[in-house]
Parts: C-alpha cells; sequence; structure tokens
C-alpha cells in the first residue's frame, strides 16, 4: 500500500517551493557563518555523537595497535639479541682484566717472553639439546663455514663453558664441562697452583684431580685457566672449590668445584677464537747427540 506525500508537495507552484527553500538556506547559511548561529547545535550534536564515534573507531585502533604491537616486539627482539651477543663478548674480555694486571707485572721481571695473543670472538646460538640425560653435548650454529676449527673453547660472559669437539659446514658440536671425563688444566688464581679439572657427569659437581693431601687449597678458590695446553686462553675463569676432602685413607685430597659459567642456562655464547705463540723449535735426534758431545768435549 503506498502512502500520499505530504500536502506541503501537493500544493502550490513548484518554483515557488523551490525559491521558498533556497531563501532558507542562503539565511542558514549567513547566520551560520557571520552570526555563528549554529555553533551550538554542532557542539550539542558532536557531544552525542562522540561516544558513539569512539566505539566504531575501537576496532580499527585495536588492528593498528595489534600490528604495532608485533612490529615493535620484533625489532625490540632483534636489537635486544644483537646487544645481548656484544655484551657477552665486552664481559667475557673484562674478566681478563684482572689476570692481565698481575701477568703484566710478572712479564716486566722476564726478559724474552712472547705475549699473548689477543682473543677474539664468535657470537654463537644454541639450536639443539640431544635429548641425553647422561650426555653434555649441544649443537651451535657456527661451523667450518664461518671459522670455526674443533678444539675451540666456548665461553659466556661469566667464564669457559666448554670445547668444540666436532665441526660441520654450517653447525658445530660442544662438549660441556659437566661431559663425564672432559678435562681442562687449570691453575689456582690464589697461588698458582696447577692442576686438572674433570667432568663427571650432567649435575655432578666437577673434580679437582692430582692434588695430594698438602696442597694448599681452600673452599672458594678460584680455578682460571692455565693456558699451557695451547687450547684455552690462560687467566679464564673455570671454576670455584666447594668442598675439601683430606681423608688419610687415600694420598691424594678430594677436591669438588662448582662451574662458575651456568652450563644449562641461556642459548648465546661466544667461540673463543685463541692461536698461542707456541711455535717453539723441537731439537732433532742428531742436534742432541752433537750436543751431548760438546758438553762431554768442554768438560774434558
Amino acid at each position: 500500500m503506498f502512502r500520499n506525500s505530504p500536502s506541503l508537495f501537493r500544493q502550490g507552484a513548484p518554483l515557488l517551493k523551490l525559491f521558498f527553500f533556497l531563501l532558507v538556506c542562503a539565511a542558514l547559511i549567513f547566520s551560520d557563518y557571520r552570526l555563528h548561529a549554529t555553533e551550538k547545535i554542532r557542539a550539542f550534536g558532536q557531544t552525542i555523537l562522540f561516544p558513539l564515534q569512539q566505539l566504531l573507531s575501537k576496532p580499527s585502533q585495536f588492528a593498528q595497535n595489534t600490528v604495532n604491537y608485533f612490529v615493535t616486539r620484533s625489532a625490540m627482539r632483534l636489537e635486544l639479541n644483537k646487544q645481548s651477543k656484544e655484551i657477552e663478548g665486552l664481559s667475557f674480555l673484562a674478566n681478563q682484566a684482572e689476570y692481565l694486571i698481575s701477568e703484566n707485572e710478572h712479564l716486566k721481571k722476564l726478559l724474552r717472553l712472547p705475549q699473548q695473543p689477543a682473543v677474539k670472538t664468535l657470537a654463537a646460538e644454541i639450536i639443539y639439546n640431544p635429548n641425553n640425560p647422561i650426555s653434555q653435548k649441544v649443537v651451535i650454529n657456527v661451523g667450518e663455514s664461518d671459522g670455526v676449527k674443533a678444539g675451540m673453547p666456548i665461553a659466556s660472559d661469566l667464564g669457559i663453558l666448554g670445547q668444540i669437539t666436532r665441526v660441520f659446514s654450517n653447525s658445530s658440536e660442544v662438549t660441556l664441562l659437566e661431559e663425564r671425563d672432559f678435562s681442562i688444566p687449570v691453575l689456582v688464581e690464589r697461588n698458582g697452583l696447577r692442576a686438572a679439572l674433570f667432568g663427571v657427569g650432567r649435575s655432578a659437581p666437577l673434580e679437582l684431580r692430582y692434588i695430594n693431601n698438602l696442597a694448599d687449597l681452600d673452599v672458594g678458590d678460584y680455578l682460571n685457566t692455565s693456558g699451557i695446553d695451547g687450547t684455552y686462553p690462560p687467566g679464564m675463569p673455570v671454576a670455584i672449590i666447594t668442598k675439601i676432602d683430606r681423608s688419610s685413607e687415600s694420598s691424594g685430597a678430594i677436591v669438588s668445584c662448582r662451574p662458575i659459567a651456568k652450563i644449562n642456562h641461556y642459548r648465546h655464547l661466544v667461540v673463543l677464537i685463541y692461536s698461542p705463540n707456541n711455535q717453539v723449535p723441537v731439537p732433532t735426534e742428531s742436534e742432541t747427540i752433537k750436543h751431548k758431545l760438546k758438553q762431554k768435549k768442554g768438560a774434558q
């Protein structure tokens, strides 16, 4: 059923009505432009419509904030990882400061002693941890293509973690300190006593072996790398002595130690690129015989 149009549009001349409405529009425009008569009306309407505008804009704001959140989070994560690697490298180098000071004082008293070369670091990340409750080995994301070689030490910002035992094209296998029968030559920071530190197994204390009962050791002594093996740079923190058992039934003391570096923490570590100056000429058998003959002639 169709509704009839209002009587206003069914009566009178069309041109007259058009002129009337144009006049009304012109009066409204003039009053709004010159007299600002409709400001209160617009303000009232804006007040009423503002909550509706806010409600309708919520979905787009939520979507934009979500996109910004993930973009910012991704950028911050990359920056944090970058800074974390840089801090690890700087912290590692800072750990050698105290050792280098005492070593330099000693070197001043010696002549013709070759200086220790600088240690370079290569940032790495653990990408795989084999599901083996006994073995203490991990796989890192740097390998032969990055200049990594078997035998290179691995460290964190606190100290030595282990050693690279197998190298692949783009990854490497690392044996950690707690691996059974893993050994590393160390010396006591307090008195320079040399010994060998061995791993016993996951979560078990490290053992300082080949120490007699009369050795000058105390609980709390720090153990650093000795550097005499040519693999580890000297003066790197390794472990701290936690227990000493000087049993009278055996000639050697049982010394338990705790790693200074957190073995099963974090994902980032550094590879130590270290090449010691140990190119000492080894005399051949003929040279040794000649030397002995000269000594005999000199004695005669």
